[in-house]
């Protein structure tokens, strides 16, 4: 029987640990041909260049409860590039992070793309009447390190 994937299927894992509380993820990917024309040629002609893979997703930042270790998802990303720095000492630099973004249909086998990232960008805001979230976009490191899609 055919069935569609809704968000709710939708999961983010980072460095291996399912993230909790996640509102959306995406991810793009694009290529850049290269021209191979030369001057006695009619019509142009090309060969795949250099492919980029990136993504963003928000996730809400909340507060443990449960008398557990603080398990915070979106501050594990934060932290990983927003980093202090004492007086008169060199910023440290930014963590990679593995990401996986995975949908399922209830079956132990899901759709995935995982790689290795950057993250680019980090962002929070507050407003009346909203949940405070993070929006995170991330480049991956070269090529995913799985994919099934």
């Amino acid at each position: 029987m055919s069935s569609f994937y809704s968000g709710q299927q939708g999961q983010l894992y980072i460095n291996g640990t399912k993230a909790a509380k996640v509102q959306n993820w995406s991810f793009n990917t694009t290529m850049a041909p290269l021209e191979t024309t030369t001057l006695e040629d009619r019509d142009r002609t090309s060969v795949p260049g250099l492919r980029n893979t990136a993504g963003t997703c928000q996730l809400f930042y909340y507060s443990n409860t449960e008398g557990a270790a603080p398990t915070n998802s979106a501050s594990t990303l934060i932290d990983s590039m927003i980093k202090a720095t004492a007086a008169g000492t060199v910023a440290s630099a930014v963590d990679a992070v593995t990401l996986k973004l995975a949908f399922t249909d209830g079956s132990t086998t899901g759709r995935f793309i995982e790689g290795q990232v950057w993250l680019t960008n980090v962002s929070m805001s507050m407003a009346v009447g909203t949940v405070l979230s993070a929006n995170v976009s991330f480049e991956f490191n070269g090529a995913p390190t799985g994919v099934d899609l």
